[in-house]
């Protein structure tokens, strides 16, 4: 026997949320880019005749098309009609952006993403120095020769820093790890604290490349315990030296 107070709470009014017209022309764009009637390549219609075909004004469509290229279906120049592309592992990487800086900035943020890259670098050390060729070898070795030779010049050694670690991660040759990776050294780079002190600054800089040979060479002599090792200090040490 349904009671008073079961009636009224199923009374309760619940409006419906109207959706952005913009939203529903972009959810219908993407349908027809994802069945093939907009091939990868091609160009969409012209604003006007989107327009007409949803029979809707210009700013919608502007919405709908903004919508498709954060999503990475669709590339933009000025003046000229969107061309069809297909998503790649940086337009995820773009859709995390803004949430990661957010969450960065939380208690133990940075902690937790220390910890996260961490345990990514260990699965890419570890890879290097089983499968590391001898190609892949000389060019991480490069990468340490210009890491070296920038101690004295922090922004240089901040870019040749990231240079070192992005070899590391196109080892493995999969596209997913490449932009993950540049992008969490991105954000975490970011966070990090500017030394005033030239001399703090380069003694940490001196001991972040001697981490970063010790990390060679293990994987230059197949040693994955030791690569493991010196890729866990390396993260231990720029976590403690480097974040306020």
């Amino acid at each position: 026997m349904t009671s008073l107070n079961d009636e009224k709470k199923h009374n309760i009014k619940r409006p419906v949320k109207r959706r952005k017209l913009s939203d529903v022309i972009e959810e219908q764009l993407e349908g027809m880019i994802r069945q093939g009637e907009f091939k990868e390549g091609e160009r969409l219609p012209s604003e006007r005749a989107l327009m007409e075909m949803f029979d809707v004004g210009r700013p919608s469509i502007r919405e709908a098309i903004a919508g498709l290229k954060r999503k990475g279906l669709v590339q933009l120049s000025n003046g000229e009609r969107p061309i069809v592309t297909t998503p790649s592992a940086d337009t995820l990487v773009s859709l995390m952006s803004g949430a990661v800086k957010d969450l960065l900035t939380q208690p133990d943020g940075i902690r937790y993403f220390e910890q996260l890259r961490e345990l990514f670098e260990i699965g890419i050390v570890r890879y290097a120095a089983e499968h590391a060729t001898e190609a892949q070898i000389n060019e991480l070795y490069d990468a340490l020769v210009l890491n070296k030779n920038s101690l004295e010049n922090h922004d240089k050694f901040v870019y040749t820093d990231i240079a070192f670690h992005r070899v590391l991660a196109s080892i493995p040759n999969n596209p997913l790890f490449l932009s993950i990776h540049s992008a969490l050294l991105k954000w975490l780079i970011e966070a990090r604290i500017r030394f005033n002190n030239t001399e703090k600054m380069i003694k940490n800089n001196t001991r972040s490349y001697h981490e970063h040979v010790a990390i060679y060479e293990a994987i230059k002599n197949k040693n994955v315990m030791e690569a493991e090792r010196a890729i866990k200090i390396h993260i231990e040490n720029v976590f403690e030296h480097y974040y306020p």
